[in-house]
């Protein structure tokens, strides 16, 4: 099933991206760049390690949250239509009961979990040009593979979204600003996913 979802997305990526190529309409707008900054709050039981039971019985992850940078690459391809590239680094920090995870050592604090994604999706602005909607597909790569005794180096990812631009005073210059859900597969050999909420926001420049 996993296999399945993971050809269908990409599938349609390359739809999307083949079909508007094919276009060739004028765009007004260049090439954008954005750098910017992340907090994510995981939302699974078995995020990253697997499923932890602390003497209160109750079923919970060793990590909580997480921080990171990203870098995305906005192409414009059609008026309100464009493609983008995404690379990122996102640590997650162990919680208090994070002792208890499948992969605790006695003595040995568990290690961050840290993953890097790269995407390509689409971002579609909807009612003008402030608001848009976001679907990204790609790889999740493990950055401490051996820290944290993972089984596999990356594992697919898919991650829908949405946001807000707002220009600044310098020309071609602005701040992005957005909220996403990140499905990720997992590192181990189970069948359990890792999924968390991203809220991010970037400084942007048009390359022009």
């Amino acid at each position: 099933m996993k296999i399945t979802l993971k050809a269908i997305i990409y599938s349609l990526l390359l739809i999307c991206v083949g079909s508007v190529a094919k276009a060739q309409l004028n765009v007004p707008d260049s090439l954008r760049i954005g750098i910017g900054a992340e907090i994510a709050s995981t939302t699974t039981t078995n995020f990253g390690t697997g499923v932890i039971t602390p003497p209160s019985g109750t079923a919970a992850s060793a990590y909580s949250y997480g921080a990171g940078i990203s870098l995305r690459v906005d192409i414009p391809v059609l008026t309100k239509l464009g493609v983008t590239l995404s690379a990122g680094y996102t640590s997650f920090f162990p919680n208090s009961n994070a002792q208890y995870s499948q992969q605790a050592i006695t003595g040995v604090k568990l290690a961050n979990f840290n993953v890097i994604p790269l995407k390509i999706g689409l971002k579609a602005f909807i009612g003008g040009d402030r608001f848009y909607v976001q679907g990204e597909a790609g790889e999740t790569l493990i950055a401490n593979k051996a820290d944290v005794y993972a089984t596999y180096t990356n594992s697919f990812t898919w991650a829908p979204g949405l946001g807000l631009v707002l220009p600044l005073k310098k020309r071609h210059t602005y701040i992005d600003g957005g909220i996403r859900m990140e499905n990720t597969a997992s590192f181990y050999n189970a069948k359990n996913t890792n999924t968390f909420w991203a809220l991010h926001v970037a400084y942007a420049f048009n390359l022009k």
